[in-house]
């Protein structure tokens, strides 16, 4: 039995060894130019082990992009539901936190946007929705409880369906993010703007439209 278990510590150990090693590279150069053999190499580990793990590049990739979610799910937990506030409060609070963190870490950005690009539009709707439920269900949950809130206590509008709403809201998220990531610093060469400034206003006229107009109140 003690071998067993020391066994199977040893594959846990070794598994999230791999895992890291691919988070690392795929960060600093991108997907596409990273290799099951560079990843053994910095995992210091035989190609023929990674894939005792894993059968491909894109379940590594996708293992990684449930990693960096999770993290965005921990980080929300502590920055956004955490805090009192009114439902556009919380939801402003949400926007600004998630872009804060692309903008710190462009290239988490730039990773999300080419797994998005590489695999998740390529696979059929239920593999998708699959992995969005499994990485972003419980802030999909979270979002559309406060876009209720916000509609119950007036301070988001009530004319457009709360399921409808949040739609909107992941696909701007999306959006923003892919652009972000795909694009990185030539959006201030493009605009000969900061790609905070640009990102901040785009923000702020989303969410203004969020608001109820002031007649309706």
């Amino acid at each position: 039995m003690m071998t067993t278990t020391i066994y199977a510590a040893h594959r846990e150990t070794q598994r999230e060894g791999i895992l890291e090693a691919a988070e690392e590279l795929f960060i600093e150069n991108g997907i596409r130019q990273v290799t099951i053999g560079a990843i053994a190499r910095k995992a210091r580990l035989t190609r023929a082990t990674i894939y005792k793990y894993f059968s491909s590049k894109e379940q590594v990739a996708e293992e990684i992009y449930k990693t960096v979610t999770k993290s965005w799910s921990e980080r929300n937990a502590i920055d956004v539901w955490k805090v009192p506030g009114n439902g556009y409060e919380r939801i402003e609070r949400f926007v600004k936190s998630h872009f804060n963190n692309l903008l710190q870490n462009p290239s988490e950005a730039r990773f999300v946007a080419e797994f998005s690009s590489m695999y998740a539009k390529a696979w059929p709707v239920e593999e998708t929705m699959k992995l969005i439920d499994e990485s972003l269900g419980g802030e999909r949950k979270r979002v559309l409880n406060t876009i209720r809130q916000g509609q119950t206590d007036g301070s988001l509008r009530s004319d457009i369906e709360a399921e409808l709403m949040l739609a909107a809201f992941f696909n701007f998220l999306a959006g923003m993010n892919n652009r972000l990531g795909e694009m990185g610093v030539k959006v201030e060469t493009e605009y000969k703007m900061s790609t905070q400034a640009i990102f901040t206003q785009v923000c702020c006229i989303f969410l203004d439209g969020m608001k109820p107009s002031p007649t309706s109140q």
